[in-house]
């Protein structure tokens, strides 16, 4: 189980664990089915799972893991969105 940053153009990057960058780019398609441009502007990055991200409650920044962050989910499915990045 890795974890991948898909994104289109760079645009509606998410973060997908999954077995392989291939097992991310479909079920990335199918979560953007109706955004869907073309297929070769979607880039497929792998990124490590102690890669911090900074998430921001009440407007005060909190850093997490993607590790914690898909921990903290309550259904552990692979692949699954673990985060959306802007």
């Amino acid at each position: 189980m890795k974890y991948y940053k898909v994104s289109n153009s760079g645009f509606d990057s998410k973060v997908i664990v999954a077995n392989s960058g291939y097992e991310a780019l479909g079920y990335y398609l199918m979560e953007i089915d109706e955004q869907l441009g073309f297929v070769d502007d979607i880039d497929v990055d792998e990124v490590d799972a102690d890669e911090r991200v900074e998430i921001s409650y009440t407007g005060y920044p909190i850093y997490k893991t993607l590790q914690e962050i898909y921990q903290e989910k309550e259904f552990w499915e692979v692949p699954h969105v673990v985060i959306e990045v802007e």
